[in-house]
């Protein structure tokens, strides 16, 4: 039997592509969850072009059309 297919964030299974070079490896998604399905590791981050290390960002506004800032420049 085929595995169900599941999107999953590149750092959660142990990548070092967070904006700080580090990783958030999720031990029970990668060794219990893992069991049971195929992870696709995403990182639309580093996909589109963004540097490792960068500077954090966050999404502020109208949720219908949010501006992307800085954590520490605020731009």
């Amino acid at each position: 039997m085929e595995s169900i297919k599941v999107g999953i964030s590149r750092c959660l299974l142990g990548d070092k592509v967070r904006y700080d070079g580090q990783h958030k490896l999720d031990h029970f998604l990668r060794d219990q969850v893992g069991r049971h399905v195929t992870w696709v590791p995403v990182c639309p981050e580093v996909e589109c072009g963004l540097p490792i290390p960068r500077e954090a960002m966050r999404l502020v506004g109208d949720p219908e059309n949010p501006r992307l800032l800085t954590r520490k420049t605020g731009r």
